[in-house]
């Protein structure tokens, strides 16, 4: 999986789709969906096209954009704690924090990093995880 920082992809993605980045890991690694840099900036306009996503990358839902790239979900629309484990067909969502920042990656389903889209980000080794999103496959 290529990372959000990649020359190749929208600078928006390169800054602020960190989010984005890990929805597309883990579509990718449940339903092996052919990902590359182009692609992911065709998908991006897409989204925004569609009103799942702003122009900036903030995400409006997630769930669709899952649904669009071939793994329907249920979002449970929490943000969850740190120590909520996944169930099976669950995936999770990280939200680290570092300071003011705030950073997202695809976890493993008992909150620890599979893919980090920055590749080693700052608010992953010096901040901490503050908060999760679960979602249930549907299939």
């Amino acid at each position: 999986m290529i990372l959000q920082r990649d020359p190749r992809l929208n600078p928006v993605i390169q800054r602020y789709g960190c989010y984005l980045m890990s929805i597309f890991f883990l579509a990718n690694k449940h339903t092996n969906c052919e990902l590359g840099a182009g692609l992911i900036n065709e998908i991006f306009q897409i989204l925004i096209d569609h009103g799942y996503i702003e122009e900036d990358a903030y995400i409006r839902d997630p769930a669709r954009i899952f649904d669009f790239m071939g793994l329907p979900v249920y979002y449970y629309d929490q943000h969850l704690p740190p120590n909520q484990n996944c169930e099976k067909h669950e995936i999770e969502i990280l939200m680290f924090q570092k300071d003011n920042w705030k950073h997202f990656c695809a976890g493993d389903g008992k909150g620890h990093v599979a893919y980090d889209p920055y590749g080693v980000s700052r608010a992953v080794t010096e901040g901490r995880l503050t908060n999760k999103r679960i979602f249930k496959i549907l299939r």
